[in-house]
């Protein structure tokens, strides 16, 4: 059995969007030797395994072959294990896997944890179908093409979800404590780029801006050119930004931040389960001549977590945003003769001053939160229409969006008075639509689609705004 020479710590999405079938894996390359137990009965114990197989094939009412029993007693070892990380994937979900994290893959582009017995969104990926269609982090799905997701596990969730371009899928999801809503999702390819650069001035100061989506075969060569190109304008400042980010190549990760860490100060520390620690260092010289912050949130995890991490205590960066998602275990990812692979946790990953994430999160030395109605997608959950009188989370959301777009329907939050009707009454009439004052389906996507471009302006993202004036001190 061949330990794979592939590095990944990532958050599971399984063509979803980064393409794993495992969360957080490590591998260092090399052969791995398979201990086998001395027991006298541990022959006698696995041949009850062929007992089973037999019986099932002889007398079970339905067809079933001896490859789909092997591969559900395969599965069913991990499963065992209690821990969404360690999963056994056939021969097709292992090429899929390895392909998405070297090239260009089609499906939604997001990706998928699961808490407890439910599967929750991690993060929608920049510019993916899933993020233009509204999927918010932590969006529980519950219905995948009107069928409940109670009981599965992520990989039976995400072969469901997953497609051809051009096809669709529709989620129905629960976000906090609002009703269940459907959104349709359109497969589309999901393109390799994933570091984003820019300039920004601030008081007189160039910041230089490196968003990265993704840590994927060609991010660390990239990222070094744009740091590069970045560095010759003499910035003063830098914001890493990977809000949103699920993880990676754990190489892409380790190469981007160790020019920022000392050669005497680690990048990051793995433990196995003896206790013995590993480290690995920085690269640095000396400290770089500006100001350094890395820009956060919950959906920032696994491989986005060692960076945050690694840069805050290995490199005096200031962290922006909210805590980070919390995975600090690591899988080894194991080559099977036949193509399949087994993604097993064997480690845990410890930030450069020993400290373990894991469930916890890399927490922000800057705390901000975006304005409330960045959590907002859908308004009308249903086909039902909001009027005077109404009240619940569908009008609060409403009232949310109102406010954010112009249009101030004053009043009390979830309740649907005098004051927000004609509110509704003033955007109907600037948009040209029936003026009732009632949200009905076409007002509401108009409210939706304004809400939007309101999101996309980078002149209302505070945390952006923040870790920007954080650079420039």
């Amino acid at each position: 059995m061949k330990k794979s020479t592939t590095a990944v710590i990532a958050v599971s999405t399984f063509g979803l969007g980064l393409g794993a079938g495992a969360v957080g894996m490590l591998a260092t390359g090399g052969t791995d030797s398979v201990a086998t137990s001395s027991s006298s009965n541990a022959t006698g114990d696995w041949k009850k395994i062929d007992q089973v197989r037999q019986m099932i094939s002889q007398n079970y009412l339905e067809d079933v072959t001896d490859q789909e029993l092997l591969e559900g007693a395969l599965t069913g070892m991990t499963e065992v294990l209690d821990d969404p990380y360690s999963v056994y994937m056939d021969e097709s979900e292992t090429a899929s896997f390895n392909t998405n994290l070297s090239s260009s893959f089609e499906g939604i582009g997001a990706t998928l944890e699961q808490k407890g017995e439910s599967i929750v969104i991690v993060s929608p990926i920049k510019g993916s179908p899933a993020e233009k269609a509204g999927i918010k982090p932590g969006d529980v799905i519950l219905e995948i093409d009107g069928k409940s997701t109670k009981g599965q596990k992520t990989d039976q969730a995400v072969k469901k979800i997953r497609g051809e371009k051009g096809t669709k899928v529709v989620l129905t999801i629960q976000r906090g404590g609002q009703d269940p809503m459907k959104i349709t999702i359109v497969r589309d390819t999901i393109p390799i780029e994933t570091v984003y650069s820019k300039t920004e001035k601030i008081d007189g100061k160039t910041i230089g801006v490196l968003q990265v989506t993704q840590f994927s075969d060609p991010t660390a060569k990239e990222f070094e050119k744009q740091l590069a190109a970045l560095e010759e304008k003499n910035i003063d400042g830098l914001v890493i930004d990977v809000r949103g980010n699920p993880g990676g190549l754990l190489t892409a990760v380790s190469q981007m931040i160790a020019p920022f860490i000392p050669k005497d100060t680690p990048i990051f520390q793995v433990e196995d389960n003896k206790g013995e620690r590993t480290q690995e260092f920085g690269k640095a010289e000396e400290k770089k001549p500006y100001k350094l912050v890395v820009l956060e949130d919950s959906g920032s995890a696994s491989a986005s977590e060692i960076l945050a991490a690694g840069l805050k205590e290995g490199a005096g960066a200031e962290v922006v945003g909210t805590k980070s998602f919390g995975k600090g275990i690591v899988q080894s990812a194991y080559d099977l003769k036949d193509g399949s692979d087994l993604k097993l946790t064997t480690n845990k990953w410890l930030t450069p001053d020993g400290n373990w994430i894991h469930k916890k999160g890399v927490k922000p030395t800057v705390e901000v939160k975006q304005p409330d109605y960045f959590n907002v997608t859908k308004i009308l959950t249903d086909n039902k229409t909001l009027a005077s009188g109404g009240y619940g989370k569908p009008v609060e959301n409403a009232h949310l969006v109102l406010e954010a777009i112009g249009f101030d329907p004053k009043g009390q939050d979830g309740y649907f008075g005098d004051t927000m009707k004609q509110a509704v009454e003033r955007l109907q009439k600037d948009a040209k639509l029936e003026v009732t004052g009632k949200i009905d389906q076409v007002t509401a996507s108009e409210m939706e689609t304004r809400l939007l471009k309101k999101l996309e302006d980078e002149k209302n993202d505070v945390q952006r705004i923040k870790a920007l004036e954080v650079a420039a001190q």
